[in-house]
């Protein structure tokens, strides 16, 4: 089959279409359960003694995604590794491996369709069917990995906050020590102070207050929050924390190091970004500027070259 524009387009927005329709009555249905949830509450009807409420059914992609990780498609390590990959990107919990199974599926399922509408719209390797059907393959394969993509950048975002935002809370943590608040409270009070104004380190810090009221071993919980947040000055403080727990050592002046550590790493960074800008700039420069003033320099002088040969002797 050949498709022109024409039949290309029409095809797009009818399976365009199909989708609004399958979205539009998902929300018709998800509007008139709440409804009769409204209004048999709204009527008050007693449940008989030994009614059980039927459990509320999970949504239709944590069921794919859940039936996709049972099979071998996804082992053990790869289910370690995604769940990394979610916890560095900030989004914790087992329930959105499903999620995100779920969505690497069909992403590989939308991007087969959509590099065929390219092929038989740009008329591309029309009499080569094996390099077609590879072309879909890979099209297939890059869906799979395009999730893995975008959590790959807003963890790389993520990252980026923690580490503009953790010297700052390592200060506050100094100030907590000084004035003789426990290791745990501190760090519990850091995450309720930063809560407005780093939202990112907050909530790293609340996690781990509350891993360290829960665990017998708090090292592990400090440890856990170097894995997650991912920044390698990191591990220092927890070494520091570390040291103050099992050997008594003085806890501020040893975080005050660290943040000064992490402040000078933080502006040397910037620095060596600083640095690469007229490197950067060099193929713009030369793309763009550099033609136009060629340009602008050149063409009187070919204008009189041109002008006196015409004259002739």
């Amino acid at each position: 089959m050949h498709f022109g524009l024409r039949e290309t387009c029409i095809l797009v927005l009818a399976l365009g279409a199909a989708l609004w329709s399958v979205l539009s009555l998902r929300r018709i249905a998800q509007s008139e359960e709440r409804q009769n949830r409204l209004r048999d509450a709204l009527r008050g009807t007693p449940k008989r003694s030994g009614e059980l409420t039927p459990p509320s059914r999970s949504p239709w992609y944590q069921r794919v995604g859940t039936l996709v990780v049972a099979t071998r498609m996804v082992g053990k390590a790869e289910q370690g590794r995604l769940l990394a990959a979610l916890v560095a990107a900030g989004i914790k919990g087992h329930g959105h491996l499903a999620a995100l199974v779920a969505a690497k599926l069909c992403a590989a399922v939308a991007f087969v369709p959509l590099f065929w509408l390219l092929l038989e719209w740009r008329q591309l390797l029309v009499g080569a069917a094996n390099t077609r059907l590879l072309l879909l393959a890979g099209a297939a394969i890059l869906g799979w990995r395009f999730p893995e993509t975008v959590l790959s950048r807003l963890a790389a975002r993520r990252r980026v906050r923690l580490e503009a935002d953790m010297p700052d809370a390592l200060d506050l943590l100094v100030i907590c020590a000084e004035a003789g608040v426990s290791l745990d409270h501190a760090i519990g009070q850091v995450g309720h102070v930063l809560r407005s104004s780093s939202p990112t380190v907050a909530e790293e810090f609340a996690a781990t207050a509350a891993e360290m009221r829960v665990s017998a071993v708090r090292s592990r919980a400090l440890e856990n929050l170097a894995r997650r947040a991912g920044i390698p000055s990191l591990r220092s403080m927890v070494a520091a924390l570390n040291q103050s727990i099992n050997f008594g050592t003085p806890l501020a002046e040893s975080l005050r190091v660290v943040a000064a550590e992490m402040r000078a790493e933080r502006l040397a960074r910037f620095e060596e970004r600083a640095a690469r800008l007229p490197v950067l700039l060099t193929l713009p420069l030369m793309a763009f500027i550099l033609p136009s003033l060629m340009i602008v320099i050149g063409t009187p002088l070919a204008l009189r070259i041109i002008d006196m040969l015409g004259r002739g002797p």
